[in-house]
């Protein structure tokens, strides 16, 4: 067991751990400063919005266009997120529902093993049921059959 662990060990060793942390903090650092200036010149274009929008419609109103605006764009990104999130879900479910059902038929071919090995004629009948299931699932992409034309290679 030793022994399989030993060049993960080595490899693990050889990683400049120092140089990681280096690089990590001056990419914090960096990515830091890059935030707080972003931030800065949002929330001065979002004031000189405001202020460009009240020279005409007045102050109040002005703020409310801006406030408006931003309150519309929060509401699209919560709905781009929770339609985002409702797709992961269904794949979860779907990918899980496959699992199981592959768990399901791995589970009754080991059960249905031990009845297939004693009979001979069982055996051969796996054998070729395997055989043309690779057949079928894997002779015509080595053929290129079921490719459109234009996809050829050559």
């Amino acid at each position: 067991m030793l022994g399989a662990l030993g060049p993960i060990l080595a490899s693990f060793a050889a990683v400049d751990i120092a140089g990681f942390v280096r690089k990590a903090r001056r990419n914090a650092i960096l990515f830091g400063l890059a935030a707080v200036f972003l931030l800065t010149a949002y929330a001065l274009g979002l004031t000189a919005l405001a202020i460009y929008l009240g020279e005409y419609w007045g102050l109040p109103l002005g703020l409310l266009a801006v406030a408006g605006g931003a309150l519309v764009l929060a509401l699209i990104l919560y709905i781009c997120a929770a339609i985002a999130n409702a797709a992961e879900e269904k794949r979860k479910r779907e990918l899980a529902a496959a699992n199981s059902r592959r768990a399901l038929m791995v589970s009754a071919a080991a059960t249905a093993l031990p009845s297939v090995a004693k009979s001979r004629t069982l055996a051969i009948l796996a054998v070729a049921g395997g055989l043309g299931f690779a057949a079928v699932k894997f002779l015509p992409s080595m053929l290129g059959l079921g490719r459109h034309p234009s996809d050829r290679d050559d």
